[in-house]
């Protein structure tokens, strides 16, 4: 077994790798950019496929069963098959507007958004099931509950020709279309995430907070009015763990803090920095992720540094990258696969801890 932190794959593309994903088993590994060419590489074995697109790619995802791949592919989604690449189904969410995000829910329904629709297609057909226009967009980033009924947008009214510094955090009902609850900060909502079990979101907004509330009603759980100011982390980019204990949160002052979920008090924070030192100059957090086991989790900075650290912040590596566009981690955790300009990587993170 090679020493964490390696490089054990490289795909080599003519341009920015902006989309990746991970087979269902772990046993594949798909990139995809500016170069309209979808690759998918094995992470053990397995011959090399490599399929011409139309456009960028942008998003990728594969099936529930791993027998098929979601791709947004410029202005339309794509179901190809896994094993030869072959179409099985296209089609454009609106004439005109690029494909942003892909993801399969349970069922094999794909959820895909543009700047401003939400839509839901049938596995089977890519006939449109619901198609839900966003009033106020655009979409700047999206997640869907794990059982696959819900989604939560983070808006980012700063664009169009009605901008202004404002957004909001939505929870939709993706049968209905319906608006269960927002919740609205002082400016745009930048990044969004569920909870394992979909009752709580995390949102952070430029008005430098990240916020916790409950999906059902929009109550806020923290911050509180007393400690908001105690919270600000110019935050950016988040995730949850998957057993939704705890919160990672990514800001420009170059830090990943580890939150606890029902208190947003901080556990740990990565790199850690020795006190006294001079500032090392970081650079902002532009991507973090918690591993499957939810014991470890990755960063991404503009500083062109990729970091796997424990929950209190001590690091387990540090990789040099160029700057990262696309993360993941492997549904193993074995592997941390990484987006960026003219190759995408597979780094080892070492045998999986038990969960």
């Amino acid at each position: 077994m090679s020493q964490p932190g390696t490089v054990a794959l490289t795909v080599e593309h003519d341009g920015s790798v902006q989309a990746i994903a991970f087979s269902p088993d772990s046993t594949r590994f798909a990139s995809g950019g500016s170069d309209s060419v979808l690759r998918v590489r094995g992470t053990g074995v397995g011959a090399p496929l490599d399929v011409p697109c139309e456009g960028s790619v942008s998003a990728i995802a594969f099936g529930p069963d791993g027998a098929a791949l979601a791709v947004a592919d410029f202005e339309q989604v794509f179901l190809r098959s896994g094993a030869t690449g072959a179409v099985i189904w296209q089609g454009p969410l609106e004439p005109g507007s690029s494909v942003n995000t892909v993801r399969f829910a349970p069922d094999g329904k794909v959820v895909a958004t543009t700047d401003q629709v939400v839509v839901l297609l049938d596995g089977a057909t890519g006939a449109t099931s619901r198609k839900i226009t966003v009033d106020t967009p655009r979409i700047a980033d999206v997640d869907l509950s794990a059982d696959g009924t819900r989604v939560v947008l983070a808006i980012d009214e700063r664009h169009g020709g009605d901008h202004r510094n404002a957004g909001s955090a939505r929870v939709l009902e993706l049968a209905t279309g319906a608006e269960i609850t927002r919740l609205t900060p002082d400016d745009a909502v930048l990044a969004v995430a569920f909870s394992p079990d979909a009752s709580l979101v995390l949102c952070c907004a430029a008005d430098d907070t990240t916020r916790m509330f409950q999906a059902d009603d929009g109550t806020q759980l923290w911050p509180t009015a007393d400690d908001v100011e105690d919270q600000v982390t110019a935050p950016n980019c988040l995730a949850f763990d998957p057993k939704g204990k705890w919160t990672v949160v990514g800001g420009s002052d170059g830090l990943a803090r580890v939150l606890e979920a029902e208190s947003g008090v901080e556990k740990g924070r990565a790199p850690k920095l020795a006190p006294g030192l001079p500032d090392p100059g970081l650079g902002a957090v532009t991507h973090v992720a918690f591993g499957p086991n939810g014991k470890v989790a990755a960063s991404a900075s503009i500083d062109n540094v990729v970091r796997l650290f424990n929950l209190d912040g001590k690091e387990r590596y540090a990789v040099p990258t160029d700057e990262v566009l696309a993360m993941e981690f492997s549904p193993d955790g074995r592997w941390l696969g990484i987006g960026s300009f003219g190759r995408a990587l597979l780094i080892d993170n070492g045998e999986p801890g038990p969960g």
